[in-house]
């Protein structure tokens, strides 16, 4: 199961994407390294791409997007791509699937579905579908996940990660994050995100998220691309992310221990299209 390093990437724009689309023939450029990196100890500008970036967040109650995922192997370099849809919905709905681009058989995917109360995850390979009880929202709960989800304060992003500043361009603002606390270094090492920029060309998707690059702890690497962002969906409902039983020979239902409150193990979650949609490729 690969959910670990899905987490962070697909909910850093759970609470941000748009509508607009990127500018013709703008691709953010292959990340530097994390050596290359930056260091400031503090940045006007940063706080205030920050500032934005967390009013951007505020002001979204769900979200679609398409999603290209393109994971490497840090011993073998070997890459796999995998395309498939997010949807979201606050404050801790949602339901992702994701197919590998080269399997024919429709068999090579994963699905999230995360009902508010567990996240239910679907291995198409394995044929198993693990759920994983969500620890109940309150004081002291540590959930990377929901956090994102209900829209992480500026300050409380600060706190929790070492980020900076590392560039901009006419199109995007750079943002290099690292974890600060065992719990996150357990998940990653290092993440680039690029965020479409307030230019002329861009004012529309201003602080929506185009690209995620992360560097895992194992050294493996994941770059994430999102397009065709639809906000505030009309009638999107809690009834979307429910828990979907798939009733074909062979696959198996295993309950997960539930996640602690302040636990240290990173939870999967997601977004696609309504359940249904989500463990099932579309015909």
């Amino acid at each position: 199961m690969r959910a670990a390093g899905f987490t962070l990437a697909a909910l850093l724009i759970a609470g941000s994407v748009g509508v607009a689309q990127p500018p013709a023939g703008a691709v953010p450029g292959q990340p530097v390294p994390p050596a290359q990196s930056p260091v400031a100890k503090a940045d006007p500008q940063l706080d205030g791409h920050l500032a934005a970036w967390e009013k951007k967040m505020a002001s979204v109650v769900n979200l679609r997007t398409e999603v290209g995922l393109t994971r490497t192997d840090s011993v073998s370099q070997r890459s796999t791509a995998y395309s498939g849809q997010v949807l979201c919905m606050k404050p801790n709905f949602a339901v992702l699937r994701l197919n590998n681009n080269a399997d024919k058989t429709s068999t090579d995917y994963e699905a999230y579905i995360c009902n508010g109360k567990a996240v239910y995850v679907y291995n198409g390979l394995a044929k198993t579908v693990t759920e994983i009880e969500l620890p109940k929202a309150g004081p002291g709960v540590d959930n990377l996940m929901l956090d994102f989800l209900a829209g992480m304060k500026a300050k409380d992003v600060k706190e929790r990660f070492d980020i900076n500043l590392f560039k901009t361009d006419e199109n995007y603002i750079y943002l290099d994050i690292k974890p600060r606390f065992g719990k996150d270094q357990l998940e990653f090492k290092h993440l680039r995100l690029a965020l479409y920029g307030p230019g002329p060309a861009t004012v529309r998707a201003a602080y929506l998220p185009a690209q995620v690059y992360m560097l895992k702890a194992n050294d493996d690497t994941e770059v994430w691309k999102f397009s065709n962002p639809m906000v505030d969906i009309p009638g999107v409902k809690p009834e979307h992310f429910q828990y979907v039983e798939i009733k074909d020979k062979g696959w198996q239902v295993v309950k997960a221990p539930p996640q602690p409150v302040g636990g240290n193990r990173p939870v999967p979650a997601g977004g696609a299209v309504p359940a249904g949609g989500a463990v099932r490729r579309d015909k």
